[in-house]
């Protein structure tokens, strides 16, 4: 199959995913589709440009040609870019199982000392704190250096006495963490860090819980680290599948 041949294939492909997320039929415009498609879908909506250029590249297969062959024909990086977009939108990476781990969590009652002895040895920078059960919020190295800070202005501070209750009511920021249920795509995951960034915060964590809800079962967690690893994934998606690293 030449590099056409493979281009068209890729893109119908993508054009019947938009038509069954849409709904739409036949006479609704490549392009109109995207965009509908766009608004609910994460997927869609970080390729709509690229989805458009293609659909531009797609006219030119199909309505230019000379002499019976085609005018535009798509180079190595044009098929296998749009053949990975086809794969990505119809078997999108989930976060579950590729994050799937036990996470380490404290409670409120616990003392500083033990949690700063245990983020060290970890190399921990944010832990999911719970009270009796309900999640109480998302300790990071910042909070406790706000909480020391103001500890040393009244004197020396007693690391094995202060629970994490106290420290968490120093955090200055007290939504740096999100939700996410074990359905949600990496695209999901990437949108979140982008809608943080765009209002001027910093997203600390994505918290993965069985019903994508504060209480729920912990799943498993992406912080800001992991980002490296859920573009590599995204980038190594294949149109034969993918197979899900172990954390």
């Amino acid at each position: 199959m030449d590099n056409a041949a493979r281009f068209l294939d890729a893109f119908n492909r993508v054009e019947h995913l938009l038509r069954r997320m849409t709904g739409d039929g036949r006479g609704v415009p490549f392009g109109v589709l995207v965009d509908r498609a766009s608004r609910t879908d994460t997927a869609v909506r970080r390729f709509r440009d690229d989805l458009k250029q293609f659909a531009q590249l797609r006219n030119a297969i199909v309505h230019e040609t000379r002499n019976g062959r085609v005018i535009a024909e798509p180079n190595a990086w044009a098929v296998a870019e749009i053949e990975r977009i086809a794969s990505l939108l119809g078997d999108p990476p989930r976060v579950i199982p590729l994050f799937q781990k036990k996470v380490f969590a404290l409670d409120t009652r616990e003392s500083v000392a033990r949690t700063v002895r245990a983020m060290r040895e970890h190399s921990f920078s944010q832990l999911p704190v719970y009270d009796a059960g309900r999640f109480a919020g998302l300790l990071t190295t910042n909070t406790i250096v706000r909480w020391l800070g103001a500890q040393l202005a009244g004197g020396e501070p007693d690391l094995a006495r202060t629970s994490l209750g106290e420290v968490l009511t120093h955090a200055e920021e007290p939504d740096v963490y999100c939700f996410l249920g074990p359905e949600a795509t990496l695209f999901e995951v990437l949108e979140q860090f982008t809608a943080y960034e765009r209002k001027g915060k910093r997203l600390e964590a994505v918290l993965i819980t069985d019903d994508a809800l504060p209480d729920g079962k912990l799943l498993g967690i992406i912080t800001v680290w992991d980002l490296p690893r859920v573009y590599e994934i995204l980038e190594e998606h294949e149109d034969q599948g993918w197979t899900a690293k172990n954390p």
